[in-house]
């Protein structure tokens, strides 16, 4: 009996909240907290809403280990103020990553690439505003990949004033490009406003760009 009405609670999250995920009576807000709350906070609440649904699975899971917004944006800011280590570079932060039927991964760093590179390598990148470069996706479903400029407050000898931020998805039509989009357009202005970019990039809502 004790086991049926587990079932049944089970069912009933997930009609209430489109697949939350539930393992061991367990809601994916109780068995990964600190995921739920980034994920949410870097895309919105609606957006990983779609993407449970769309992920549904009896083993939906966070899968990228548990890092706090606060510390996402400590982390980027120390690199920022600190002087750039040659050896170690920059480092690749995992914001959120969820696996069930297909799987969602999103990244955040510093990006590699100069910002001469990357005004320069018209095959790779194109400008989409002043501040915000798009790469060219690698074929049909490929990652969503967009660098913009953002200088932080009192890093005077800044390395690197590019970020990136990269978000892989299902390839379509599951997850379609418009959404795709939507989605690293909300992780970039979420960096931007938690990183306070003095310069104030303007994020457009379309990455489409002209060759």
């Amino acid at each position: 009996m004790r086991s049926l009405t587990r079932i049944s609670w089970c069912g009933a999250m997930a009609m209430l909240a489109l697949s939350t995920g539930c393992s061991n009576g367990q809601s994916l807000s109780e068995k990964y907290p600190t995921q739920w709350k980034t994920c949410n906070a870097l895309f919105g609440a609606k957006n990983v809403e779609s993407l449970r649904a769309i992920l549904d699975s009896d083993d939906l899971k966070f899968s990228n280990s548990a890092i706090s917004v606060d510390q996402l944006k400590k982390g980027l800011t120390q690199e920022a103020l600190d002087p750039y280590d040659k050896l170690r570079g920059f480092k690749e932060y995992e914001t959120c990553g969820l696996s069930g039927n297909g799987r969602f991964t999103a990244m955040a760093r510093w990006a590699a690439d100069s910002l001469k590179s990357v005004q320069t390598n018209a095959e790779r990148w194109q400008r989409a505003t002043a501040d915000v470069y798009v790469a060219e996706p690698s074929g049909v479903g490929g990652d969503v990949d967009l660098v913009f400029r953002c200088a932080i407050k009192g890093a005077s000898g800044q390395a690197q004033v590019l970020l990136e931020a990269r978000v892989s998805a299902p390839d379509p039509p599951r997850v379609s490009e418009a959404f795709h989009q939507q989605l690293a357009v909300k992780l970039a202005r979420t960096l931007r406003d938690e990183l306070a970019c003095t310069n104030e990039p303007n994020i457009p809502d379309d990455l489409d760009v002209d060759g």
